[in-house]
């Protein structure tokens, strides 16, 4: 059958579905095998320069800044004198639990638990991007850019990030379906995944709450859609109130451990940390420009100027190719991740921001513009990782 002239080819609901001889999770295996390489290529360049740094410890970088903590959480919990408690429990917990299970050194459980949900955070990205956009060479990119962005230094070394960030992504592929182009209504089943992905989510980090935003928006469409059935609005008020729930718990731990509700939150805005819940940029700015203790401020100051404007850019794809409910979680993370005091952990916040390494990888379809989007993703990625590991305050 061939099409007449300006017809448009389409796709329809019978050519969507499996093809014989596949699994319902062989989209997990596509995205697994196309996130492999450049999961590989990071621990390459990020080992690389652990070993570059220190040969005599070629891996001892690895341990620096938050790996330290979560580590020392996972062996111990909150008891031990001095433990912040501004570092969420799910990555802690979940290493703890895999060390129990396998017997393994705890180092080496935090790791392998990381570098597990690394892995599937990108599989994840991938089926987001051919969920939303049927685009599997953008959906290969995404994936790449998530093991290759300036900030997946985190992706590598013991952080939250990786468990983050895969839960993340698997609440927005919860709340709107993992099938491309999939319209259905917000299921019981997936109302449930979506939730236990969100409370964990408000375990996991400080803004694991703010998937709330979209997942309200998601909510109110779908019970929209439902004609605001009463079924309809108790899913959606579940799913949206699954990282405050998440978070509440927490929070009620503190309480109970410390005798403060708010002590993770404390702790993080203290003077000598984050220094507050938002800041100047500009005026954060100036001052990493001009006091320059380490004989580093002006390259901080840089590469921060890089980052955010590259991120910033990416906004109107983001807007204009996929949902506003991506937007709605990244811009308010965006604006916490430019606020950080001294521009601290700046490039790890931005990339964990999922939905802008999608649009870029929906802007870069020819051969040339992703070769030259890689090639800077990588290099930001060992400038990032080089300062991390010379003890700049970045990580």
């Amino acid at each position: 059958m061939t099409l007449a002239a300006g017809e448009r080819a389409t796709t329809t609901e019978d050519e969507r579905l499996p093809v014989p001889g596949t699994t319902r999770w062989a989209w997990l295996r596509e995205g697994l095998w196309a996130t492999l390489p450049a999961w590989l290529a990071a621990r390459v360049l990020v080992g690389g320069m652990s070993w570059y740094l220190d040969r005599a410890h070629p891996l001892g970088k690895l341990f620096m800044w938050d790996t330290e903590w979560y580590l020392l959480i996972a062996k111990q919990g909150y008891d031990r004198p001095g433990i912040l408690i501004h570092f969420f429990p799910a990555t802690s917990l979940g290493a703890a639990g895999l060390a129990t299970i396998t017997r393994l050194p705890t180092s080496i459980a935090l790791f392998a638990f990381c570098w597990m949900f690394a892995l599937l955070f990108g599989a994840l990205v991938h089926r987001a991007v051919v969920r939303e956009t049927g685009d599997h060479g953008a959906a290969r990119r995404a994936a790449w850019l998530t093991q290759l962005a300036p900030g997946a230094f985190a992706l590598v070394m013991g952080y939250t990030e990786p468990l983050a960030g895969a839960l993340a992504v698997g609440y927005f592929l919860a709340l709107r379906g993992s099938s491309p182009g999939q319209t259905s209504r917000l299921t019981a089943s997936r109302t449930w995944t979506a939730a236990a992905l969100g409370f964990l989510s408000g375990m996991a980090r400080p803004i694991g709450v703010l998937l709330a935003v979209p997942g309200a928006v998601e909510g109110l469409r779908d019970a929209r859609r439902a004609d605001w059935s009463r079924s309809a609005v108790a899913r959606a008020a579940v799913a949206a109130a699954a990282p405050a729930a998440g978070l509440a718990t927490f929070l009620a731990y503190s309480r109970v451990r410390y005798g403060s509700w708010l002590l993770p939150y404390t702790q993080q805005t203290a003077k000598l940390d984050r220094g507050g819940i938002m800041g100047n940029p500009l005026g954060i700015l100036r001052h990493v420009w001009r006091h320059d203790p380490r004989h580093h401020g002006h390259e901080v100051a840089t590469m921060a100027v890089i980052l955010i404007v590259c991120f910033v850019a990416l906004l109107p794809t983001l807007l204009r190719r996929l949902p506003i409910s991506y937007a709605a979680w990244t811009v308010p993370s965006l604006l916490l991740a430019v606020g950080s005091k001294d521009f601290t952990s700046l490039p790890r916040y931005l990339g964990a921001l999922f939905p802008c390494l999608m649009a870029a990888a929906l802007v870069t379809r020819r051969r040339r513009q992703w070769a030259a989007v890689l090639a800077l993703s990588s290099t930001l990625l060992l400038w990032t990782t080089y300062l991390v590991f010379k003890d700049y305050t970045v990580a």
